[in-house]
């Protein structure tokens, strides 16, 4: 797979028959949009829309008869940029976006490779369940899924590779298999890390958590020289109870500097929730800002909507 930077003109591709209604080529007016990943502007040849794993297999053997290369692309958040070329093919899972309960005893979930993570976490929220996933809604759960995923749950659920159960992918030779402890244990073990080297991931089963509410917070401290803001921060975390996740980023305004912290808590009790954030709030360094939700069912965003609080006092 080769990164776009979007200097070379695009190459052309002889699209196969099987291909027509699902490819997009440049003077599309669908190309605009889907050339490109979140960091890189690129140019390909070709996106095809797949629907499945024969599409992908179709794909793939057009592009390896052409010479050219493929970039497989999920929601196209990859901070590499590689889920699309110059002058390649570009395999677009977006229309794999199932998201169904197979079975609520054991937690047990299929999420198609296309499906973002806000869409997914709508889904599940009805029957109590998450899954630790991207930081923004509109991640997509393929390229999360098979390279780790550190979400907002982590602490309480661990990457969302822990929890992959099985997995069904095609292989660059076309051929479409299904993963898993008992079925292909090697390349099952290699798909959880791997990303897309070992195949295209059409979709996954995944271990989901009980979890009928989640708190939100977001702090904002003065970022002291000495680190004693930040130093804080981690302390607070490293006692934490494992119900809570969080984020920090320094933030700059010319001269000063501020800590930004987000924390999700895995927990829909307000009391223990207030109890967990505690030593965030009253230790030496008291955030300007402060403000908190308790969302009655798991939600995707880290942003809180409720108004401002005063320091200290969150809810």
């Amino acid at each position: 797979m080769n990164r776009g930077h979007g200097a070379a003109p695009a190459a052309a591709f002889a699209v196969p028959a099987a291909l027509a209604e699902r490819t997009v080529l440049p003077g599309d007016p669908r190309y605009p949009l889907l050339r490109s990943t979140y960091t890189t502007v690129a140019r390909p040849a070709a996106v095809v829309l797949v629907r499945g794993p024969g599409d992908i297999a179709a794909a793939l053997t057009a592009a390896r008869a052409q010479g050219l290369p493929v970039s497989v692309r999920s929601g196209g958040h990859g901070l590499s940029g590689r889920s699309s070329n110059d002058g390649g093919v570009v395999v677009d899972l977006s229309g794999l976006d199932e998201v169904r309960v197979l079975d609520r005893g054991t937690r047990l979930v299929r999420i198609g490779a296309g499906a973002r993570w806000g869409r997914v976490a709508d889904a599940l929220a009805p029957h109590r369940l998450a899954v630790s996933s991207g930081d923004h809604g509109n991640v997509a759960a393929g390229g999360l899924a098979t390279a780790g995923g550190i979400g907002w749950l982590a602490r309480t659920y661990g990457l969302t590779v822990d929890r992959v159960r099985a997995a069904e992918l095609v292989l660059a030779d076309g051929t479409a298999l299904r993963a898993d402890a008992a079925h292909h244990p090697d390349l099952f073990w290699a798909v959880r890390g791997a990303g897309a080297g070992v195949g295209v991931v059409t979709a996954f089963e995944i271990e989901a958590m009980e979890l009928g509410g989640i708190g939100v917070a977001q702090l904002v401290f003065e970022a002291d020289p000495a680190g004693g803001a930040l130093a804080q921060w981690a302390s607070a975390m490293a006692a934490a109870p494992r119900t809570l996740t969080s984020a920090a980023h320094i933030l700059s305004n010319g001269p000063a500097l501020a800590l930004s912290v987000t924390v999700a808590a895995a927990d829909d009790d307000p009391d223990r929730v207030r109890e967990a954030l505690g030593p965030l709030l009253s230790g030496r360094h008291r955030p300007l800002q402060a403000t908190a939700q308790l969302a009655a069912t798991p939600r995707w965003s880290p942003a809180p909507t409720s108004t401002r609080t005063p320091a200290g006092s969150p809810w």
